[in-house]
């Protein structure tokens, strides 16, 4: 039986791969074209823009505060006009310019604004500034004028009545296609606002091989200090500061090896008929220097009524050393020998 002839093992491997590399060729050319587009970023879009509201925000204030000073009631009275002379002088600076095409928050983020192709990128970029910002503007002083001048109320078939009508209409018009927008945006990525999508602008990468990795410690340290913010409001009002300020003297008197509490030796040598705390109450409010209303006579409205003894024996008002327990707590003590009162009773 005669044996059928054998390829030559060093030819065996040419039909493989030259169906391979037609396919990683095919592979390549398809990477390629992913690569080429980058898909933009809707965190970094959002960002730009939250950016672009803390530059007006920091802005705004040294800007009222110059206006303050030539007259105070302009700064209230023009608010809606400053922020927007403040956000026209922004985009106009950043995003009017035909090198940088993108605002201040967009720089940061590694976007600028595209037309699709078209070559007039400058003046659409003008028109979206003047809609946006000039726009709101005019729509807000219109709003507020028909509200001011009571456009709502008036008769059914009156001008000023259908113009209201059809002007709240387009507002609800505007309200539903914004949130549509939106929702598209969340899908696609493109075009965050109306007016962008009128316009044809986009936010593309200025520079597609910088890496487009979203940082969260600028968040993280914002939502640490929230938190810790709301603790600190929340605990403030159930701290005493009068009673914080006593307790740290008497702790710091006891590490000094001091005694916990001073004594005025005027208080002191008062009669015992006469409440302290009246005394000092009305020393404090007749003399600035409280040390010399202490030396002076008692008068007869420091008398103790109802009088009340601590356990040091000394005597009070009820009402004085009441208020002064509830309000101390366990840090009342007596002016006239210091020591700790925690409980009284009625002298007899």
């Amino acid at each position: 039986m005669s044996e059928l002839p054998q390829a030559d093992p060093q030819q065996r491997w040419k039909p493989a791969w030259a169906a391979s590399e037609a396919r990683i060729r095919e592979n390549a050319g398809h990477t390629a074209v992913r690569t080429a587009v980058p898909r933009n970023s809707r965190v970094s879009k959002l960002d730009a823009d939250l950016l672009d509201d803390e530059l007006t925000d920091m802005l705004r204030e040294p800007v009222s505060k110059a206006m303050s000073l030539l007259r105070p009631q302009l700064v209230d009275r023009h608010r809606l006009e400053i922020d927007t002379a403040i956000k026209a002088v922004l985009f106009w600076l950043s995003a009017g310019s035909a090198s940088r095409r993108a605002t201040y928050g967009q720089s940061l983020q590694n976007l600028k604004y595209d037309s699709n192709g078209h070559r007039d990128v400058l003046r659409r970029l003008r028109m979206f500034g003047a809609l946006s910002i000039g726009g709101a503007y005019g729509w807000s002083k219109l709003t507020s004028y028909m509200a001011a001048n009571g456009w709502a109320d008036a008769p059914q078939n009156s001008v000023k009545r259908k113009i209201w009508r059809v002007l709240d209409r387009l507002e609800r018009m505007t309200r539903v296609a914004t949130l549509l927008n939106f929702l598209a945006f969340v899908a696609t990525g493109q075009y965050k606002t109306l007016v962008e999508r009128v316009l044809g602008l986009r936010l593309v990468f200025a520079r597609p091989q910088v890496s487009h990795s979203v940082s969260f410690e600028f968040l993280n340290r914002q939502l640490v200090w929230h938190a810790f913010t709301e603790f600190v409001m929340f605990a403030l009002p159930l701290v005493n500061p009068a009673r914080a300020r006593r307790w740290a003297v008497r702790n710091v008197r006891a590490v000094l090896g001091l005694s916990a509490v001073t004594v005025d030796p005027a208080v002191a040598a008062l009669p015992e008929y006469v409440c302290a705390i009246c005394h000092s109450v009305e020393a404090a409010s007749t003399s600035p220097d409280s040390a010399a209303g202490m030396l002076a006579d008692p008068s007869e409205s420091c008398v103790a009524v109802n009088p009340y003894v601590a356990k040091c024996g000394h005597r009070y008002c009820y009402v004085c050393i009441k208020t002064r327990m509830m309000t101390e707590a366990d840090e009342c003590t007596c002016l006239r020998c210091g020591q700790r009162i925690d409980h009284i009773w009625q002298q007899i």
